[in-house]
């Protein structure tokens, strides 16, 4: 069984592979092969190699979009035709209706809840029902087509996606005042008033960071996060931080902090600490005060800490 994900910013389709790996090992099943693609165009040549069983396709991409994608394998009367997953950040009743016209299979939102993820594969993925081998894998190792880039090949994981963030933000970055940027969005109170909410447990939180019950407060923290991840997504320009954030949560979600030591327990601390005093600053200086004179200096401070923090926590 092929599971194929298809999106241009590939920290969305680690974090579905993460999903996915963590929804095989509770059904205890290995016979799976994980492939992602970065394009549309890359998607097609794949589907129609390789037929996976399931993909999880993005909808907003350069040139090929989505549904381009999906009209087209639709309408191959030859393919073995897969189950396609529409996946979007677009809440649009209309993108919808056209994504099920066009033969989607179902529909899922950004940032993702692994929830979400695991019941799509419980809907689309009938276990007992896959062969034992997997004889139709007749790609060889050697063919690069689905890599982004050959120079990421070394760092195939969360935190080489992370530093590819951080090079693209460092050479694209320009300031954006507050007023500037808001003009393009209409924040809703009820969401800044969540947000308030969630920020007056923030400190006892991290209080409770550098006990030696880190893994007790674990729960607190990641609720924290994946909140501003959802905050985050509401705005274009910070969907693929929002996405980090979310990437970073599964991660914590993952790690057992049972046995951490002191100093590493503190390094941890410290790191989350940062983010969550970042989160709080931005939102009040961006939605609040509207004072601030450069939006996206978030970006930064995040995905820096996110770096060093994954890096920690590989250890664990």
């Amino acid at each position: 069984m092929i599971i194929l994900a298809v999106d241009d910013k590939q920290i969305n389709n680690k974090v579905i592979e993460l999903d996915i790996e963590e929804y095989m090992d509770r059904k205890n099943f290995s016979e799976y092969t994980f492939m992602e693609v970065g394009s549309g165009e890359e998607a097609i040549k794949a589907t129609k190699q390789f037929h996976p069983t399931i993909i999880f396709l993005d909808i907003m991409m350069p040139n090929i979009s989505g549904l381009d994608v999906l009209k087209i394998l639709r309408a191959d009367e030859e393919l073995i035709q897969p189950k396609i997953i529409m996946v979007t950040a677009l809440n649009d009743e209309k993108i919808r209706e056209e994504a099920k016209e066009l033969g989607a299979d179902d529909y899922i939102a950004k940032p993702f809840d692994n929830k979400e993820i695991f019941a799509t594969l419980d809907k689309f993925i009938n276990l007992a029902d896959v062969p034992e081998d997997d004889d139709f894998l007749d790609f060889d190792e050697e063919d690069d087509f689905f890599d982004f880039d050959e120079e990421d090949d070394e760092e195939d994981d969360s935190i080489g996606i992370q530093k590819h963030m951080m090079d693209d933000f460092n050479k694209s970055h320009k300031k954006v005042p507050a007023e500037e940027f808001l003009k393009d969005y209409e924040v809703l109170d009820y969401m800044i008033d969540e947000l308030d909410d969630i920020e007056e447990d923030v400190y006892e939180h991290i209080d409770t960071l550098y006990s030696e019950n880190l893994q007790e407060s674990i729960e607190s923290i990641i609720f924290t996060i994946s909140e501003y991840s959802h905050f985050l997504n509401t705005f274009l320009e910070f969907q693929e931080l929002s996405t980090s954030l979310n990437l970073l949560s599964r991660i914590l979600e993952k790690s057992d902090f049972t046995h951490t030591d002191e100093r590493k327990r503190t390094l941890i601390a410290e790191f989350i600490k940062s983010m969550l005093n970042d989160l709080v600053k931005w939102k009040n200086h961006v939605f609040v005060d509207k004072d601030a004179q450069d939006v996206f200096y978030l970006n930064a401070s995040l995905l820096n800490s996110c770096i060093q923090l994954e890096d920690i926590l590989k250890d664990i």
